[in-house]
């Protein structure tokens, strides 16, 4: 089969080699955990009940999760095995399950959303996404989706060009990011203050502003300012291969105070942000028991170890 999962569009067969996700023809997860690490409406109970999927469509040149998205690291699961692997996330207590880059495995998650459905999943499912995503794919998931949450990582097609190599982002990302308004609304919450369905938009701001975050805001304030905001302070230079100056230094604390002032005027009416110095907190080890220090990797861990543990 010819891919067009993604906008890249590549057209492999990825039975024969990966494409430019560096995926092939089985659905690859590197990591199950209950985590902690993402926006307080998805982090009630036992945490988000993260599913991190290797490859990535968009191959950014500083993604923290390179161990993983640039790799094909991890466990090759079958539809049937993730769904009893998210039933268990529903059994420790968490509050939504959250997949993380998982579009380009489409079909299979599909049949896993649907098959877990049937053996009682009623948990809320978050789509987390970098925001490059055909209409069609999302489409095809979106009868078992309640909750996007994607990123618009840059607010120009050059940016895009430069650090991830696709040169549509910005186009394509705007309609990803309005069919998601357009189809699933405002975040809503229930009565513990938990999501339960609607859009979050993220946009990690980037040193020297090359995310071109003021386009982003004006972009989305446009859709609604209804939208919550995720403003992120945790890029990591460490995680960056290439020759642009700026990306080998950290986010000044000035360049961030300044975005979260024009979120402010532009009346967004929930912002997320980030302490500054939290960077160490969101930068995985995949190899290790607890890939963000909070919760285990079910995938690693021993079958005897107890909900209590694991959360």
């Amino acid at each position: 089969m010819n891919c067009t999962l993604c906008p890249r569009a590549c057209g492999i067969d990825r039975g024969i080699r990966p494409g430019p996700c560096h995926a092939g023809p089985q659905m690859h997860v590197a990591a199950i955990v209950a985590h902690r690490g993402e926006e307080p409406p998805l982090v009630k109970g036992a945490g988000s009940g993260a599913v991190f999927f290797s490859g990535c469509p968009l191959q950014c040149a500083f993604c923290q999760n390179r161990q993983i998205s640039h790799h094909r690291r991890g466990s090759a699961l079958s539809p049937s095995r993730l769904a009893d692997y998210l039933l268990d996330l529903e059994r420790m207590g968490c509050s939504n399950i959250n997949l993380v880059s998982a579009t380009h495995f489409a079909p299979a998650l599909a049949e896993t959303l649907s098959e877990a459905r049937r053996r009682g999943l009623s948990l809320p499912v978050v789509l987390n996404s970098s925001g490059y995503e055909s209409i069609g794919t999302l489409e095809m998931l979106r009868p078992y989706i309640d909750i996007y949450l994607m990123d618009v990582k840059y607010g120009d097609d050059h940016t895009a060009a430069r650090l991830c190599r696709v040169r549509d982002y910005w186009d394509t990302t705007r309609q990803a990011v309005s069919w998601c308004w357009e189809t699933a609304g405002a975040l809503r919450e229930d009565a513990d203050g938990a999501a339960a369905a609607g859009l979050i938009v993220r946009h990690l701001v980037l040193p020297g502003m090359l995310s071109n975050p003021f386009a982003v805001l004006e972009f989305v304030s446009g859709l609604s300012r209804e939208i919550p905001l995720s403003l992120m302070s945790q890029y990591d230079p460490g995680f960056y291969e290439g020759d642009i100056p700026q990306m080998h230094r950290s986010l000044d604390r000035s360049e961030y105070a300044v975005v979260l002032e024009r979120a402010a005027e532009l009346g967004f009416e929930t912002v997320f942000a980030q302490d500054m110095d939290c960077v160490r907190s969101y930068s995985p080890d995949f190899q290790a028991l607890r890939p963000f220090g909070d919760g285990i990797n079910l995938l690693n861990a021993a079958p005897d170890i107890t909900n209590e543990n694991m959360a």
